[in-house]
């Protein structure tokens, strides 16, 4: 019997005393888990966008001539805007977390200089 209540102060101190008792990278690994849930809703979030303009684009509410100002507003902002190379457009470019930009589905939006959307592409 008193070797159990040794062996349960021990645990109880050992897990609720002082922080120099605590396991080496024990706060990394608390940050780790942190980080990991903000990582986990942020491709829920990318993915959830991607169906939101992908569903727009098949109802017909986002066709070419969209201004990109109401598209953001309405649908959110894509994962990535770049340059359109060698033109002066502007490319946005939305997918869900389990694509990546060289493969898996995306759907790319292009605006004029203006904000005027000019083209749709969608790859499956």
């Amino acid at each position: 019997m008193k070797s159990t209540e040794i062996a349960v102060f021990v645990l109880i101190f050992v897990f609720t005393g002082p922080g120099y008792l605590r396991a080496d990278g024990l706060d990394s690994l608390i940050e780790v888990g942190k980080s990991q849930g903000e990582i986990a809703k942020a491709y829920s979030e990318e993915t959830r966008t991607y169906e939101g303009i992908k569903r727009a684009i098949e109802s017909k509410n986002i066709v070419k001539g969209a201004n990109k100002k109401t598209i953001l507003e309405k649908y959110r902002g894509p994962v990535v805007m770049v340059g359109d190379y060698g033109t002066d457009r502007e490319k946005w470019i939305y997918k869900p977390a389990t694509s990546d930009f060289s493969k898996g589905p995306k759907i790319s939006l292009f605006f004029t200089k203006d904000g005027i959307l000019n083209e749709i592409l969608i790859e499956k």
